[in-house]
């Protein structure tokens, strides 16, 4: 009886546990957001440590653990741009938890990530420790190790970028979530932005047009530099930038104060520097040698003076945040690119930092307010814009009209553009599931451009712009999600017709007849255009496993024709030509096929990212064979259109050799051709980079005292010969430059300092980028060049 008894004690015991075991039914719902503004994270890794399995956070920042067994959860929490932390949750009380996570400063690192209003495609992102460590004296430039990526260079201090050989008009860049609207058609036009001031970027490189509109067929350059701070208190940092090439001088601050859900910012930077050294004696503009003496290029100092003020609001329920900013630059021009190449002109003055005529100087004035409301399955965003882009270029009145009276006022005001852009975007974003998110957007932008000078480039305009998207993600299973999306933008120009009285005066001085003095002196026409356009994109993500992952995109693009392809008409100095508008022109349309493969595991990271653009009919400046009547016009170039092909690829790979040593290489392939009739030929398109690869040596140096986080890289940058050009365009010659680059931190109890020297150029190579400002004027690029950035947090 006894034994029965043990017997069946045994028995009740075993199924007691059986049925304990076999509840596996507990499940949690996680979101993932950022501690600073509370939007959710893409990408988050999420192991549960008691049964060493791992999840990842959707586009909407969710993930679901299910069918657990075990009641008591560890669950550790990574992401490359973000905290590590390590929580314990009771799934027996917990269904839903919102976590939020710190970002990450002090982590160098690139990587794939999501962004949350276009298809999925790839995206660079940079934090703010990586521009510090990658500045080298302006933004665009800085992105350079992008693959991709490249940059217009305009003198020492300014440049602007160019993604798979598209720029200007082709690459939108916005600040905050709103568009950064100034004079970007001009090729002697930099971004009016304070790198130093910019908390991080996100650089898409794929045609973004159904969330951002006109102008992103090439890609987006997204800034972003009023996050609310992290810690309680006051807390900010100081810079400070030290460049050879040119005696930079670079003083930045940055303050940050926070109480509880507000908050309140201050940046500030100063910078100044003098002539850029170049690596050769002379150089040779419209077959004349012009001396370079003490190797310097004169009247290519310049100057910036940034100021940002941002409060705002942060709450589980509503953000918000207001910006305002100044940016002013002022920067000399090389003698020789105005007017006829003069060897007296380029004498040396003995004042490396003065600038004198001719000379550029822009003021960007920018109000901005973002605003987003949260809500338990959705999200609604309204962001408000006002801007202001002065831009002015400045020479000698005598330099071009030598035989009239210069104007009473302002006389040597070649050319004025003053800008003003008003911008309202509405967006909201439904999460219907956790397998569904649909993303609906609505914009509106109004324009007036107003000009001044004695010379005449681009009339007065007007031009609105209305356009409304809608974009719906599905995650059909756990490896393969997809989006699909429609565009409808609406468009109107408007522009003013000029007659120019002093050209005419100045042609029948020249002896030309009446009626070639009217022609040529009606410098524009009223225009007054409309146009609308509808788009489409298809894009897919596909997850084969935790290492390796597939992208496709397929959709349409288009661009609206600007004012200044539809009614330049004029010398400008800034591209060495007289550009004439076609008022003719319609909007860029054109076909794109693009998509990429990551393969991601403990020592190797390869991303291989191919692309094909189609266009119907691309705008492009053409030589017309026929020679301007103005001062130094030489052969007027027309804007047209034309079918065109552009294709390539982008090759990242990196590999982890030891726990210290690292190496990698970024190769870029470009191809492209206009389509024209074959009596016509077939060129390539303009300003196209030469095909080109950035090769990189890591090593980790062991802490030593003070020192910490101590990387040594040696970088190699190679570039093949450019000879497939554009009509009128230089071929370049290939180049292979290296550099140096040294990065520490340095700990003295409370006291902490980044310290990052580089070496550019460190052989004081000789060579031309192609895509150079000044490289129409055979001027090679910078000498050697050593700089210093020390950045001190407090």
């Amino acid at each position: 009886m006894r034994i029965k008894y043990i017997s069946l004690l045994y028995f009740l015991l075993f199924s007691f546990f059986g049925f304990s075991q076999d509840k596996c039914d507990y499940s949690i719902k996680l979101k993932l957001v950022n501690a600073s503004d509370l939007t959710p994270i893409y990408g988050v890794v999420v192991k549960f440590i008691e049964i060493d399995k791992t999840y990842l956070s959707n586009q909407q920042g969710y993930l679901i653990i299910e069918n657990a067994c075990e009641p008591l959860a560890h669950l550790e929490i990574m992401s490359q741009f973000y905290k590590a932390k390590t929580i314990k949750v009771d799934l027996r009380k917990q269904s839903n938890l919102s976590i939020k996570l710190e970002e990450l400063q002090q982590e160098l690192a690139e990587v794939i990530v999501q962004n949350k209003l276009v298809p999925k495609q790839q995206v660079n992102q940079l934090n703010a420790t990586q521009i510090e460590s990658q500045f080298s004296g302006s933004l665009a430039k800085s992105l350079d190790e992008i693959p991709g990526v490249n940059s217009i260079e305009i003198g020492a201090g300014s440049s602007k970028p160019t993604i798979r050989g598209f720029s200007f008009n082709r690459v939108l860049v916005t600040e905050n979530g709103m568009r950064h609207e100034g004079q970007q058609w001009g090729s002697d036009h930099g971004l009016e932005v304070d790198a130093l001031s910019v908390e991080d970027v996100e650089v898409i490189k794929s045609a973004s047009a159904l969330a951002y509109g006109s102008d992103a067929i090439g890609g987006v350059i997204k800034l972003n530099t009023n996050k609310a701070p992290q810690d309680e208190g006051l807390t900010g940092s100081y810079k400070l930038f030290l460049r050879s090439i040119n005696n930079t001088l670079t003083n930045n601050i940055n303050l940050a104060y926070k109480n509880e859900n507000w908050f309140a910012k201050f940046k500030g930077t100063l910078t100044d520097y003098g002539d850029y050294n170049l690596p050769t004696d002379t150089i040779n503009y419209l077959s004349v040698n012009m001396p370079v003496e003490n190797r310097r290029l004169k009247n290519t100092a310049g100057k910036e003076r940034n100021i940002m003020f941002t409060g705002g609001f942060v709450s589980d329920k509503f953000n918000s945040a207001l910006s305002i900013s100044r940016n002013y630059f002022k920067a000399g021009f090389f003698p020789g690119a105005h007017g006829v190449p003069s060897v007296t002109r380029v004498v040396d003055d003995g004042d490396r930092r003065n600038i004198e005529l001719p000379f550029q100087n822009s003021t960007h004035f920018k109000v901005t307010s973002q605003n987003t409301w949260i809500f338990k399955n959705a999200n609604l965003k309204l962001n408000l814009s006002y801007q202001n882009n002065l831009r002015q270029e400045w020479s000698d009145f005598n330099t071009h009209y030598s035989s009239q009276e210069p104007p009473e006022t302002n006389a040597d005001l070649e050319l004025e553009f003053d800008l003003n852009t008003y911008e309202i975007n509405l967006e909201h974003n439904y999460y219907h599931s956790k397998k569904h998110n649909l993303t609906t957007g609505l914009q509106l932008q109004a324009q007036k451009n107003a000009i001044k000078g004695f010379n005449f480039l681009l009339p007065n305009y007007d031009r609105q712009m209305l356009g409304a998207f809608a974009i719906h993600s599905i995650e059909l299973n756990k490896k393969l999600e997809i989006d699909y999306g429609v565009r409808l933008d609406i468009a109107q120009l408007n522009t003013e017709a000029l007659f120019d009285q002093r050209l005419f005066n100045y042609l029948l001085f020249r002896n030309n007849s009446e009626e070639v003095a009217i022609e040529n002196a009606q410098r524009s026409e009223t225009i007054n255009r409309d146009f609308n356009n509808f788009n489409f994109n298809l894009s897919s993500n596909y997850k084969l496993n935790n290492k390796l992952n597939f992208e496709l995109n397929l959709g349409t693009n288009f661009r609206l024709p600007t004012a200044i392809e539809l009614s330049s008409n004029g010398i400008h100095h800034g591209s060495f030509r007289h550009e004439r508008g076609n008022p003719e022109l319609n909007p860029e349309k054109g076909y794109i096929i693009d998509g990429s493969a990551n393969f991601n595991n403990d020592q190797v990271n390869i991303s291989f990212s191919p692309y094909l653009y189609y266009f119907t009919n691309y705008i492009y400046l053409n030589p017309s064979g026929i020679f301007s009547k103005l001062p130094h016009g030489g052969q007027i170039n027309q804007y047209t259109e034309s079918k065109a092909l552009l294709t390539g690829f982008e090759l990242y790979y990196k590999h982890q050799i030891t726990k210290r040593f690292s190496s990698s290489i970024s190769l870029e392939y470009l191809w492209n051709t206009q389509l024209r009739d074959e009596t016509e030929g077939n060129f390539a398109l303009p300003f196209s980079p030469p095909n080109n690869a950035l090769i990189k040596l890591n090593y980790d140096i062991k802490d030593y005292k003070y020192l910490k986080d101590t990387n040594l890289s040696f970088i190699t940058e190679i570039a093949a010969a450019q000879n497939r050009t554009a009509q009128n365009e230089e071929a370049t010659p290939g180049y292979e430059i290296f550099g140096l680059n040294l990065a520490s931190r340095l700990q003295l109890r409370n006291f902490t300092a980044n310290v990052n020297l580089r070496v550019m150029n460190m052989f004081d190579t000789k060579y031309f980028n192609h895509t150079n400002f000044y490289r129409a004027l055979e001027i090679p690029e910078m000498g050697r060049n050593i700089q210093l950035m020390l950045s001190i947090p407090f």
